[in-house]
């Protein structure tokens, strides 16, 4: 009998670490990037992440960015682009032995004492985002820092609001989860963008870039690639381009020819297909809440990303022939400038009242024959509503 006892009271005291043997704790790398930031605001963020990813039933972490920042140095597409991919991260956090890698980005506006700091987790086996968080306030404490990085690492391990944590989950809609439509037998992509806030404008850009705002749009769905001439002529039956390729993008196209294109599409598929709003078009061409705050979309290296004066030849090219975007968008930058649904508005304080009352249309993204500047994700410009020309085109929303 005692000996029954004694095994039992061993079994007794044995059971927790046999349970903690049996489900570890996930090690997370924390990957900080930063632009222009207070140091001392970064290093808060980061240690205060790091003691709440901790503390999540599923998440152990440890900041490795000087790590992640020798390991990058070394490799040549780094070295020459600057840019880094999440495939990258993915394979040097393998070879930092964790499982997952929770990059977080941190912005600093000074002139507003504002802190933006958005973050995805990364599986590093399947390179896959399986959630993302982003916060911002203006910080006059300490204490706003604090819940700025507090409510983001919630948001990482699915602990809070203010994030969206994918892991174990199916069916869900993350952004850049994309839904394919098929037309006469035309297929083209919708991505998803998830909603959320972001700094407007340029202070480095043309007057009509200021003032730069906050703005904030709700969750939409944006084209994939531009409207590709196949898709055009599926719907309208013609082909009015003068660059001729079913996989290039549809040009000379006016604002006027958009909407009665949208108008047929939607009485083919019987849903609500637009013009992305101006706000909406920046939004997503910077990146959405995944945002790296390059300068053109998805590169501070426009030959990565576009077709523009300095490689394009003179034509445009096949859509997403180049480097994608943070959202999985294409050819945001060059190609074809895209038509917005907009009225033209001087500057952001006309534009917030309404925009102008005339029939200038916004067009955003420049195109292959625009020179760098003006592929900017923050370059504005305007064409009449009745005009076409060879470098412009457009991109759905829904």
């Amino acid at each position: 009998m005692k000996k029954i006892l004694l095994i039992l009271v061993s079994l007794i005291v044995l059971l927790p670490s046999v349970v903690n043997a049996q489900t570890p704790k996930n090690k997370v790398a924390v990957y900080m990037t930063a632009t222009d930031v207070n140091q001392g605001y970064k290093k808060v963020i980061g240690s205060k992440m790091v003691e709440k990813i901790t503390q999540s039933p599923n998440y152990t972490a440890v900041e490795r960015t000087s790590d992640f920042l020798h390991a990058l140095k070394s490799e040549q597409d780094y070295s020459v682009s600057g840019e880094v991919r999440d495939s990258q991260i993915a394979k040097i956090g393998q070879r930092l032995g964790v499982k997952f890698v929770a990059v977080v980005d941190v912005t600093e506006l000074s002139d507003f004492e504002q802190v933006f700091v958005d973050a995805r987790m990364i599986n590093v086996e399947t390179g896959e985002i399986i959630a993302t968080a982003s916060a911002n306030d203006v910080v006059d404490s300490m204490n706003k820092l604090v819940g700025i990085a507090e409510k983001v690492s919630s948001g990482l391990t699915g602990g809070a609001s203010g994030g969206n944590n994918y892991f174990g989950q199916t069916g869900s809609q993350p952004t850049g989860a994309s839904e394919t439509f098929t037309v006469n037998g035309v297929s083209f992509e919708m991505v998803r963008v998830d909603g959320g806030s972001f700094m407007m404008g340029s202070y480095n850009g043309d007057s009509d870039e200021q003032p730069v705002h906050s703005e904030t749009v709700s969750t939409f769905y944006i084209g994939k690639t531009e409207v590709t001439q196949a898709l055009w002529t599926a719907v309208m039956g013609s082909n009015p381009s003068y660059f001729k390729g079913p996989n290039l993008p549809v040009e000379m196209v006016s604002w006027n020819d958009c909407q009665e294109f949208i108008d047929r599409l939607n009485r083919i598929t019987g849903r609500n297909f637009r013009l992305p709003t101006e706000a909406e078009w920046e939004y997503a061409a910077r990146g959405g809440n995944r945002s790296r705050g390059y300068d053109y979309s998805g590169s501070n290296n426009l030959q990565s990303v576009g077709w523009y004066d300095g490689n394009s030849g003179g034509s445009t090219h096949p859509v997403g022939s180049k480097l994608d975007n943070e959202l999985g968008l294409y050819d945001m930058s060059g190609n074809v400038w895209e038509w917005t649904s907009d009225l033209w508005s001087s500057n952001y304080s006309s534009y917030r009242n309404g925009g102008s009352s005339g029939s200038n249309r916004v067009c955003r993204g420049g195109s292959y024959f625009s020179s760098a500047r003006y592929c900017r994700s923050a370059f504005r410009n305007y064409y009449d509503s009745g005009n076409r020309y060879r470098d412009l085109g457009f991109r759905l929303a829904l």
